[in-house]
């Protein structure tokens, strides 16, 4: 009898202890992989949502990417001075065909909602809104409209 239980207990443990976690890695639905910055466009909103005239369109900074990996890991470089490299990094979670959410673990943690307005094998254009208030004063949005290239 004492065998058996420690025979139980031993599977019990086996089992408990599996190696391959379900949750440690992502389906690839396209996002996965380096994706190179080709430019930014911002787009500022009032409150009601109406487009404000100072939107910019940014072109690629150089060696400017994003990288989403199969682990549910991100990265990102924006700034080619270094400056910005560091702390650009999380983790991000599929949603939908046409969204996910980022969450920034770095210096300046946050979590976005993310649209997708196109993705595929080659191109890669998504945004994410913040909101904001211009002059300290006046509440609105700000969004960027990321265009990236494998």
């Amino acid at each position: 009898m004492r065998k058996l239980a420690c025979f139980i207990l031993l599977m019990s443990l086996f089992i408990a202890c599996k190696k391959d976690h379900p949750a440690s890695s992502m389906p690839d639905n396209g996002l996965q992989g380096k994706w190179t910055f080709v430019s930014v466009t911002t787009v500022f909103r009032d409150s009601v949502g109406n487009v404000l005239p100072a939107g910019m369109v940014y072109p690629n900074p150089p060696d400017a990417y994003y990288q989403f990996n199969k682990d549910g890991s991100w990265v990102s470089k924006f700034v080619s001075d270094g400056m910005d490299d560091i702390d650009n990094q999380g983790f991000y979670r599929s949603v939908s065909d046409t969204g996910f959410v980022i969450y920034n673990t770095g210096q300046h943690a946050y979590t976005e909602d993310c649209k997708i307005y196109s993705l595929t094998s080659s191109e890669f254009i998504f945004s994410h809104r913040r909101n904001t208030k211009f002059n300290g004063v006046t509440p609105g949005s700000e969004e960027y409209i990321f265009k990236l290239t494998r």
